[in-house]
């Protein structure tokens, strides 16, 4: 099962990277800008690249909002099962917000990688039980 990161910075990509191997997830792809991870995405929507069944995504991405990205999945029937974790520097305040785009998981950065890798064994758990697996890959 694949996972999508999404962050403006190198650093906190390979930290996300490393913590979603270490959650069981062996096939992950990585954006630094909104533009190139809704472009990634349309492409898995058309058929040309897999989709992932979930998405780490940081909410101020520079210039960007990660918020843009939580909106085309919203807006996206196509994309509604994907589990959406947000982990992001920016305060609890937002957490409501991202409620209301169904996230499920929000996660402040300053919380640490060992949080993050908490939801994301969460989410790898609820999957494999969608499916009626036993293992991720």
């Amino acid at each position: 099962m694949l996972v999508l990161v999404v962050d403006n910075s190198p650093d906190e990509i390979l930290l996300a990277v490393k913590t979603a191997r270490s959650a069981g997830f062996t096939e992950i792809d990585a954006r630094c800008s909104l533009e190139s991870a809704q472009s990634w995405l349309e492409k898995g929507l058309q058929g040309t690249l897999p989709l992932p069944v979930a998405i780490v995504v940081d909410l101020d991405l520079g210039l960007d909002s990660g918020y843009e990205l939580l909106r085309f999945r919203h807006a996206t029937p196509a994309m509604s099962n994907m589990q959406i974790i947000v982990w992001t520097q920016l305060g609890d305040e937002n957490r409501q917000i991202c409620e209301l785009f169904g996230v499920e998981f929000y996660i402040p950065k300053w919380k640490g990688a060992e949080a993050l890798q908490e939801a994301l064994q969460s989410c790898n758990h609820q999957l494999v039980s969608r499916q009626g697996g036993d293992d991720v890959g």
